[in-house]
C-alpha cells in the first residue's frame, strides 16, 4: 500500500520542503499522510477544474507547484479548490519554492529544453539549506554559441511552447544564457554579474525592461505557465519509477487562465 506520506516523502528527498522560501506555504496542505493513494493527479495549480477532474478520474491525491493555499481564507467556501478538494476526499501535496531550488530544479529543464546543459551554482543564492547550511536559490546559466537576440527569442518561444514573448533587445549577440522559471523579474540584474547577455524568465514589469535595455541586456518573457508547467512530466517520471503500484497522470483540463487575443 501507498499512502500520501510515502509520496510526500519521496517528494522531499527531490526537493526538500525545508527549503522552502520563506514567504511560501508548501507541504501537504489538504489530506492525511495515512491516506492510500492508488491514483495521482499532477497540476501546475489546484483549480476548482483541476478537483474535479481528479474527482472525475477516481484520485486520491493531487499534486501542484504553486499552492493551493497561499493567502489566508476567512471562510470555507465550495467554491474554493482546497474546500473542494477536501469535500473530494482528495488530498493536495504542493511543491512551490523548494522545487525552484531544489538541485535539479525547473530552470535546469529550461537549459535542457532550449538544448543547453546549466552551469553548476544557482542564478542567485538567497538562503541555506537549514541543516546543510549549503547555499539554496533560484536559476541556472548556460553557455550557448553565438546567436542574436531575436533569434534566441523565437527559440524559447519554440521551446517552450507559447503563444507569444515579449523582449527587449539587448547590445550584443548572446553566448550565456541565464535562465529562472515564474516571476524572476527581480533577478534581471543578477545578469551582468555572471556576464550573460541575456534573461528568460516571466512576468517582467515594464520598469524592469527599461532597465534591462538601458543596461544592453536581452530579457526574454515566456510566460509565468509555460516557464513552469514544463516539470510536470518530471515529476510524473520519477514518481512512476518509485511507486510503480501508483497511476500518475498529468491533467487534461489545466490550461493557462490567462489568454491573449
Amino acid at each position: 500500500m501507498t499512502t500520501i506520506g510515502d509520496i510526500f516523502d519521496k517528494i522531499d528527498e527531490l526537493a526538500p520542503f525545508r527549503n522552502a522560501d520563506s514567504f511560501d506555504n508548501s507541504g501537504l496542505l489538504v489530506g492525511s499522510r495515512c491516506d492510500e493513494v492508488t491514483k495521482v493527479l499532477l497540476s501546475l495549480d489546484a483549480t476548482l477544474d483541476v478537483a474535479d477532474e481528479a474527482k472525475e478520474k477516481g484520485c486520491q491525491l493531487v499534486i501542484t507547484h504553486h499552492p493551493v493555499l497561499f493567502n489566508a481564507i476567512k471562510k470555507l467556501d465550495i467554491s474554493h479548490p482546497a474546500v473542494r478538494l477536501i469535500r473530494y476526499g482528495i488530498g493536495c501535496i504542493c511543491a512551490h519554492t523548494n522545487l525552484d531550488s531544489a538541485e535539479y530544479n525547473i530552470s535546469d529543464i529550461m537549459c535542457e529544453l532550449m538544448g543547453l546543459k546549466p552551469n553548476d551554482g544557482y542564478f542567485t543564492v538567497n538562503r541555506c539549506d537549514p541543516e546543510t547550511g549549503a547555499a539554496v536559490g533560484y536559476g541556472r546559466v548556460a553557455d550557448c554559441e553565438k546567436i542574436a537576440p531575436a533569434d534566441l527569442a523565437k527559440k524559447a518561444k519554440e521551446a517552450f511552447k507559447c503563444g507569444f514573448v515579449r523582449f527587449v533587445q539587448g547590445k550584443d549577440d548572446i553566448t550565456r544564457v541565464a535562465f529562472c522559471s515564474g516571476a524572476g523579474g527581480d533577478f534581471a540584474y543578477e545578469c551582468l554579474r555572471h556576464n550573460a547577455q541575456a534573461f528568460i524568465t516571466s512576468d517582467i514589469k515594464h520598469h524592469e525592461f527599461l532597465d534591462a535595455y538601458d543596461m544592453g541586456l536581452t530579457v526574454i518573457d515566456c510566460g509565468h505557465f509555460n516557464t513552469e508547467v514544463i516539470v510536470l512530466p518530471y515529476i510524473k517520471e520519477v514518481l512512476s519509477k518509485a511507486f510503480p503500484n501508483v497511476e500518475f497522470m498529468i491533467s487534461e483540463t489545466e490550461n493557462s487562465v490567462i489568454k491573449a487575443l
